[in-house]
């Protein structure tokens, strides 16, 4: 489906109009302050979503606030040490031999939709932007992906799991997406 089409908007700026077999309805979505896709079902025309989208101004415009409010850890972690991605990697082995967790590798890598990964195979992947992160959300994040070497949902047994090694985890889950975004500017 080739029917991709961008539109300007001088209130909010450039907005991609993608054609889509598997949206169901119109979905706006701000990546970031200048990332703004709009999926368009097949049984809708794309002049029909531009037309919700003028609609949707306002909110698009304080959805681009919000991402302006947080923090770009892409920014932040650019120039990341060698020092502070070990310290990491140190943090890491330190929480799985203190919680009884293995896993079978560990990579910080620039990643720019999610803070961290685990593989079927319990190989570890983590955003580069944990060296800008606070301990408790580090931690988090960590924690996070050890649980998923043993349960590899977000079920509710996740959720308990992880509660018992961190305080309040959807708590941390909220603030980290309130505060912190991973995008490029």
């Amino acid at each position: 489906m080739a029917n991709n089409k961008y539109a300007n908007y001088p209130e909010i700026g450039d907005v991609l109009f993608e054609k889509s077999r598997k949206a169901k309805r119109v979905i706006i979505s701000v990546k970031s302050p200048s990332n703004i896709r709009v999926a368009v079902p097949r049984f809708v025309t794309i002049r029909k979503a531009e037309y919700l989208v003028l609609h949707k101004l306002d909110w698009i415009s304080k959805q681009q606030s919000k991402c302006l409010k947080k923090v770009n850890i892409t920014e932040l972690t650019k120039s990341a040490s060698s020092e502070e991605k070990l310290k990491v990697k140190k943090q890491v082995e330190h929480l799985a031999d203190k919680y009884g967790f293995s896993f079978s590798k560990i990579t910080l890598r620039n990643m720019s939709t999610r803070w961290g990964s685990c593989t079927a195979k319990n190989n570890i992947s983590l955003n580069i932007g944990l060296v800008a992160l606070t301990d408790e959300l580090r931690d988090y994040i960590i924690l996070h992906e050890l649980v998923h070497t043993k349960i590899k949902n977000h079920s509710k047994e996740f959720w308990n799991e992880l509660g018992n090694f961190i305080h309040n985890p959807k708590e941390l889950n909220r603030k980290l997406s309130q505060n912190y975004g991973l995008y490029e500017m």
